[in-house]
């Protein structure tokens, strides 16, 4: 403001702040064109090609602002240049200094960039991570062992057979009731306990058609457990094994107990049964496919954070028991 002809050296300063614009144009279009060749190939733009825009932006500097023109009188710039009446030693000065905020918006260009690449790279692993782990969960919902659906049927055929209609047909509408909470609810994977007590008792009494006189059953639902949101399906592999394991090895009858109470922050839910804890193999007709499926299922919805508990009580019952943690504790998709 205290040299003279101010409006004229402000119209000069708007076309050179346009050329340093136009410039910086060309340095991120450059970026761009090498973005996606590597950190090598942006660090030599970085290098020769913004050295070369600096020095070119400090001679066109001195070009503007070297003479003392008039409002609008750009005749000069068509003028023949004598580079040799050049300060050259300013105008290296003036390079270095362009060329460093060149470099530095070019560099903070690329960071930004790297940054949103990384983020668009992490949310799309993230969601390739949430469809592998509903795909496994889907498949370990399915892979529950459905030998009760045969059993059930030879249930069926044996009441036709003896006359007991009434009986096989209650049968086959609680067996497609089951199924179709199975297999047409299987969109959701995450159900309240209520729904799958609801589930496991429907599933209980077509076992009892099949040992009416052996199997017992009784529910012990804390009332405040009844909205907690747990896998669908969890300890339909715990009762499976109680009467494979139990029920049809035994004559006495045999008593299923299902219990569920909410301690500190954590949901326990029991299954117990007569007699003593038999881990599955091939010499007592199991595959131990249940239990790992429950423990698999807990795992790609909980990481560490659930487990599957098996134990022997001291009254005689052999016990299962899945701890679950508070619902905000299953894996997020972000």
């Amino acid at each position: 403001m205290t040299q003279g002809n101010v409006e004229a050296l402000f119209v000069q300063r708007i076309l050179m702040t346009s050329i340093c614009i136009a410039f910086t144009w060309m340095l991120y279009r450059l970026l761009i064109a090498v973005r996606s060749s590597g950190i090598g190939a942006a660090i030599f733009m970085l290098s020769l090609p913004t050295i070369i825009l600096a020095n070119y932006i400090a001679i066109l500097d001195h070009i503007v602002f070297n003479h003392e023109a008039e409002l609008f009188d750009f005749t000069y710039l068509f003028e023949p240049i004598d580079f040799m009446s050049f300060d050259w030693p300013y105008i290296l000065d003036e390079a270095f200094t362009r060329y460093f905020i060149l470099a530095g918006w070019g560099a903070l260009y690329l960071a930004l960039s790297h940054s949103q690449d990384v983020q668009r790279m992490t949310a799309h692993s993230r969601q390739l991570e949430r469809v592998n782990r509903e795909s496994e969960l889907r498949a370990l919902r399915y892979q529950l062992n459905p030998h009760f659906v045969f059993n059930a049927l030879n249930s069926v055929s044996s009441l036709i057979i003896d006359r007991r209609n009434e009986q096989a047909e209650k049968l086959v509408d609680d067996l497609a009731d089951y199924m179709r909470a199975v297999l047409t609810g299987g969109a959701e994977d995450m159900i309240t306990v209520e729904q799958e007590i609801e589930q496991q008792v429907r599933y209980l009494e077509i076992e009892r058609m099949r040992f009416p006189e052996r199997l017992l059953y009784s529910v012990d639902i804390d009332p405040a457990a009844n909205d907690w949101r747990i896998p669908a399906l969890i300890i339909q592999p715990l009762i499976e094994n109680a009467i494979k394991f139990g029920v049809s090895g035994i004559d006495n009858p045999m008593n299923v107990i299902i219990s569920a109470q909410i301690q500190g922050d954590r949901l326990r839910i029991s299954v117990a049964n007569d007699g003593r804890i038999k881990i599955p193999d091939e010499g007592n007709g199991g595959t131990g496919t249940g239990l790992s499926n429950i423990q698999n299922r807990l795992r790609a919805l909980y990481g560490q954070n659930a487990s599957l508990l098996l134990a022997n009580s001291k009254d005689g019952m052999a016990i299962a028991t899945i701890v679950l943690p508070d619902p905000s504790l299953i894996f997020e998709d972000i």
